[in-house]
């Protein structure tokens, strides 16, 4: 069996979570390694290979699951109902209006407490042909074959959780793919309509989590426009084309490039915090964008049937929880997340983020490794 359970305990409080804080370590034929941990469904560890053959951890993270669980910086973890920002932090479904948390200015931010991001899921390991049964219901097309034994993660957020309507059934499936690629798969299931935008919050650094500033990775993105965001740093309904602008990504370039407070974009935010939409082909796992990393040789696509990405550069790292020894600081990381437009439920223009009750519906992101 390529996945190994172990028990992750609670250095503060020994015994409290052993029944609910396990980690899987998912290794594949080719020695990639992931670990995933029930708290937040969030990715713990990453290791891969560079051009030499050398082993890096490429995610940021925490020391332990304390840390974790008193972090808002969301390393690694399954983030929704409703990824990024909300304005208002309200919004209508069916006439309906819901109020949630103001946790960032007036806005909602990845929906509040309890959310993904905050709790334990329950956590099991699925053969190979049941993952590549779910893969093949989800009806996305393009999603390579799964390899080997899985991880399948569950909750069920419930009924007016952070003022969000309906019992939402949620599992993520975590596997590897024969082309080298760690496959997120979300599956959503509500018995009201309600928004389902999930996302995953890895910090990426392919030089080693503990490498300092991403400024000379090279980033790809499939994307001629950007979502312009209002004076609280969410999206409004305009957009910009990113031709003749920093955020021009279309052709691989340095991630320096946006770590900067001088256009109105990045000013608020303290850089690069930015949706992208995506090229892609509805209900079909694309290519839309590649990290490199020179000295290394590590290199990594991203793959997705979501309409936008959200690029960060960790603006706001800090802190001493780091699960090395070096702290981490700002722009030591970036995220690539795959979603729905921020905002998306109150811009009619936007794809919906809502999800009909008793409709399942799916969504995947992949991370390949070349």
């Amino acid at each position: 069996m390529s996945v190994i359970i172990k028990d992750y305990p609670s250095a503060s409080q020994p015994g409290k979570y052993d029944k609910l804080s396990k980690q899987f370590v998912m290794t594949s034929p080719n020695g990639l390694e992931a670990s995933i941990l029930t708290y937040g469904a969030l990715i713990s560890n990453l290791m891969i290979p560079d051009s030499k053959g050398k082993i890096a951890d490429v995610v940021l993270g925490l020391k332990g699951l304390d840390e974790y669980m008193a972090s808002g910086a969301n390393h690694g973890s399954i983030v929704g109902r409703s990824a990024n920002r909300i304005s208002g932090a309200s919004f209508e479904i069916n006439g309906n209006k819901y109020q949630i948390p103001a946790n960032d200015g007036p806005n909602n931010l990845h929906s509040g407490k309890p959310a993904y991001q905050n709790v334990f899921w329950d956590g099991k390991v699925i053969s190979r042909a049941g993952a590549n049964k779910m893969v093949e219901g989800s009806g996305i097309k393009g999603i390579d074959d799964v390899i080997d034994d899985a991880v399948l993660l569950s909750y069920t957020s419930p009924d007016g959780a952070c003022g969000f309507p309906g019992n939402l059934d949620t599992q993520v499936l975590y596997a590897w793919t024969e082309d080298d690629t760690l496959l997120i798969l979300y599956r959503g299931l509500s018995d009201k309509d309600t928004i389902f935008a999930p996302t995953n919050h890895a910090y990426f650094n392919l030089a080693g989590h503990n490498s300092g500033s991403v400024a000379d990775h090279l980033l790809m993105i499939d994307a001629d426009q950007v979502t312009l965001k209002d004076e609280f740093n969410c999206p409004d309904g305009r957009y910009m084309d990113v031709e003749g602008t920093i955020f021009d990504f279309r052709n691989a370039d340095k991630v320096a490039k946006v770590l900067t407070r001088e256009h109105p974009q990045t000013d608020a935010a303290m850089g690069i915090d930015q949706n992208y939409c995506l090229n892609i082909e509805p209900g079909r796992f694309s290519f839309i964008a590649s990290l490199v990393e020179p000295k290394s040789g590590r290199a990594m696509e991203v793959l997705t049937d979501l309409p936008g990405m959200q690029i960060y550069a960790g603006n706001h790292l800090g802190g001493n929880d780091q699960k090395g020894d070096i702290p981490y600081k700002p722009y030591d990381a970036i995220c690539l997340e795959a979603q729905m437009y921020p905002n998306a439920i109150n811009i009619p223009e936007f794809d919906s983020p809502v999800i009909k009750a008793g409709v399942a519906s799916y969504h995947a992101c992949g991370y390949r490794f070349v």
